[in-house]
């Protein structure tokens, strides 16, 4: 059965590439929907995916500033949000951020441009290209995603080591983006998909009592991961407070999603019949945790290669090449072959047997092992994680009625972004407060917070005022203390790996 004929309610384990039926949701006809074509589409499709580059860049440059940062504003505690708060949430307030709580809410309201703009991007791509041609552009847009998402902690750690500063790191998205913006405005199709709507009547079909609920839930859950065992005890009364009004504002926005009478069910935040679909939840939970794995793995890559080896932000940035490139070759192939072959689970199972492996692999490295091994390790990761980071994006549009494809690319948008966010403030929480312990161990005449300033990278204060003995003493300390990071990894794949049983629907 090929990924044309095939009907979404009727498939099996098998694991294709299904559009809908058209007795059942009128399918789009395999024609192109675009009014450009040639160059002028070439140009506005380079113009979109910019705004991917931009967002990708966004999320990784503070991978190696963050010692910087920290020294020049302190505040310890607050640390983990300059990388949470972008992927929770302009470019100019984070530049000129005068302190720490600053730069935390420009980094957020960043993030709130960057989502948009990102999710924009695939809805265009979406409503501009046919079935059979939207794989590939879909993963040239994991392309740029993934030199985005490389280049950012390299930027990032060339700027922390030149006169123009870390503050460049962040204005560095205007003029990219000012070369851009005759497109933007001049040369993007209008896609109106309800002509005859005023623009009162669409904020009334916005569901902003779940929406509010829904990122109220999310920001409280992350403060208490983030904050646990850092700025509070685990037992105190401010983290069980924060665990307490997660559990229950998610608790309410689920509710909302179920029974708000004011919203039409199609226009709700996340659509409550897309959960009588396995295949759609089940590839929504394949890109939370993809994605988580694949930015995390951004920022623990390069602070692992600072400790062991001494490196700089700039050359600890760089040794993510092998990581990026093999996921960009996967994704690049995977886009291609896809309309060819349009099997979607052998991709997944392949990849994500990959990606455990590697995550296997990397949770037994220590400060001597080899960097051959550490590229290899990582290679892995990234080859398997390259086979599906994107696929699930036409995927789910082929699965849908053309009238639920915006909402289709916004849950797998809102899985992408939120397992980024989950991933970061997991992987700070478990890092931070292993860190803090080896460290104190091995150091005890340090402060928690020079332990906390020691452990963000060997371009802090406190890293450089150590001698080399001491150095050689608490390298190891830290690098140990990633291991549960890795370990973290390899729990999140092998789940992700046993739950393709939910593509049998």
């Amino acid at each position: 059965m090929s990924a044309m004929d095939a009907d979404p309610e009727k498939q099996g384990s098998n694991g294709i590439l299904a559009s809908t039926d058209s007795s059942e949701n009128d399918a789009p006809k395999e024609t192109s929907p675009r009014p450009i074509h040639g160059w002028k589409w070439a140009i506005a499709y380079a113009s979109m995916i910019s705004t991917t580059f931009l967002f990708a860049l966004d999320n990784t440059i503070v991978a190696d500033i963050q010692p910087v940062i920290l020294d020049i504003f302190g505040e310890v505690s607050l640390l983990p949000w300059i990388g949470v708060g972008f992927a929770l949430g302009t470019i100019a307030v984070c530049g000129a951020a005068p302190n720490m709580t600053a730069l935390v809410i420009g980094r957020v309201i960043a993030g709130v441009g960057g989502s948009g703009m990102y999710s924009g991007t695939l809805s265009f791509v979406a409503m501009l290209t046919s079935l059979k041609e939207r794989p590939i552009y879909m993963a040239g847009s994991t392309v740029i995603w993934a030199i985005g998402s490389i280049l950012g902690p390299v930027v990032g750690g060339a700027f922390a080591d030149s006169s123009a500063t870390w503050r460049w790191a962040f204005y560095i998205n205007l003029p990219i983006g000012a070369v851009f913006a005759p497109a933007y405005l001049f040369l993007i199709p209008s896609v109106d998909p309800q002509p005859l709507k005023s623009w009162t009547e669409r904020c009334r079909m916005i569901d902003w009592v779940m929406a509010t609920t829904f990122l109220a839930g999310a920001a409280c859950l992350v403060m208490a991961i983030t904050f646990g065992g850092t700025l509070y005890s685990w037992s105190s009364g401010s983290e069980i407070a924060l665990w307490v009004v997660a559990g229950v504002l998610l608790l309410v926005c689920i509710a909302v999603g179920k029974f708000h009478p004011g919203v039409e069910e199609e226009n709700r935040l996340y659509p409550a019949h897309f959960l009588r679909r396995p295949i759609l939840v089940n590839l929504q939970v394949q890109m939370f945790l993809v994605s988580g794995v694949v930015l995390a793995m951004t920022y623990y890559i390069p602070l692992f290669f600072q400790f062991s080896r001494g490196d700089g932000p700039l050359d600890a940035g760089v040794r993510l090449l092998p990581f990026i490139i093999s996921m960009v070759i996967f994704a690049v192939a995977n886009g291609a072959l896809m309309p060819k072959l349009p099997y979607i689970l052998p991709w997944h199972i392949f990849g994500s047997a990959l990606v455990v492996a590697g995550t296997a692999l990397m949770y037994t490295t220590d400060i001597h092992t080899s960097n051959a091994r550490i590229y290899g390790y990582s290679i892995l990761v990234g080859s398997g994680a390259g086979c599906y980071v994107v696929a699930g994006f036409p995927v789910v549009q082929s699965l849908v009625a053309p009238k639920d494809i915006p909402n289709a690319v916004g849950a797998m948008a809102i899985s992408q972004d939120l397992g980024m966010v989950i991933f970061l403030a997991m992987c700070g929480s478990i890092y931070q407060n292993t860190a803090l312990q080896k460290v104190s161990q091995a150091m005890p005449k340090l402060s928690a917070a020079d332990i906390s300033n020691l452990v963000a990278g060997t371009s802090s204060r406190t890293y450089k005022a150590l001698s080399e003995s001491e150095r050689a003493l608490v390298a190891p300390q830290i690098t140990d203390a990633m291991s549960n990071v890795w370990l973290f990894f390899l729990v999140a794949v092998n789940i992700e790996f046993r739950s393709y049983a939910a593509f049998g629907g």
